[in-house]
């Protein structure tokens, strides 16, 4: 089964159906869904019943260099971020319950993989909707929103130490507050690494997600 473009992005069908979860790959700002393909091309053997989805950031992406973008950069600081992935969260909440639809399935068999700007946007899921998800995995991000609910969902924080757009404190301020919120973090610091995804982060990812996964498979 090859990947298959639709309105909002590319769609994977798990190996072996019926499709038990659904991993939904979201990606920074000014690139697209195509991205992060190769994540679920390397996942997908150790996940066979698991359904794949990479989005299209929600708004064209207004750097001037193409792509596309879930809340724009332009002017953001500390004080207006939190409104502006608050705002561009509906669009996204919208395309995500989509997904669920079209395989049949509901928010405990659902995963977010998020980098960079897309991290922001799985954690403001996980921030702020009670359904929570079956596991969060967010690359070279931050907690850009205020924590106003919990759920059982578990977060996977990975990060490159030599991140030089955003700070590997900023992983480290998020793993504080959610686990000062009662979720389930584990965070990593990639020496060497930085504002990318290493080999080492796609195998930290993949055991994160067979954790939450395989599971589900089997119930």
């Amino acid at each position: 089964m090859a990947w298959e473009q639709f309105d909002n992005g590319w769609r994977l069908a798990p190996a072996e159906a019926p499709a038990t979860s659904l991993v939904v790959l979201l990606h920074g700002v000014g690139s697209n869904a195509q991205d992060l393909l190769p994540l679920a091309d390397i996942w997908r053997e150790a996940l066979p019943h698991t359904a794949f989805t990479s989005l299209d950031g929600s708004e064209p992406f207004d750097g001037g260099f193409g792509g596309r973008q879930w809340f724009s950069l332009r002017d953001v600081d500390v004080q207006n971020r939190p409104g502006r992935v608050a705002a561009g969260w509906p669009a996204l909440q919208t395309m995500l319950d989509a997904e669920l639809a079209h395989y049949g399935l509901n928010h405990s068999q659902l995963a977010l993989v998020g980098f960079s700007q897309g991290s922001m946007m799985s954690l403001h899921h996980v921030a702020t909707n009670p359904q929570g998800a079956a596991v969060v995995v967010a690359f070279s991000g931050r907690l850009a929103s205020p924590i106003v609910t919990k759920s059982a969902t578990p977060v996977t924080l990975i990060h490159g130490e030599d991140d030089a757009v955003i700070s590997i404190e900023e992983t480290g301020r998020a793993a504080h507050a959610l686990h000062d919120a009662g979720f389930d973090v584990e965070a990593y610091a990639l020496p060497g690494v930085g504002h990318t995804i290493s080999g080492e982060g796609v195998e930290l990812g993949r055991e994160a997600l067979v954790r939450a996964l395989a599971p589900l498979a089997r119930s």
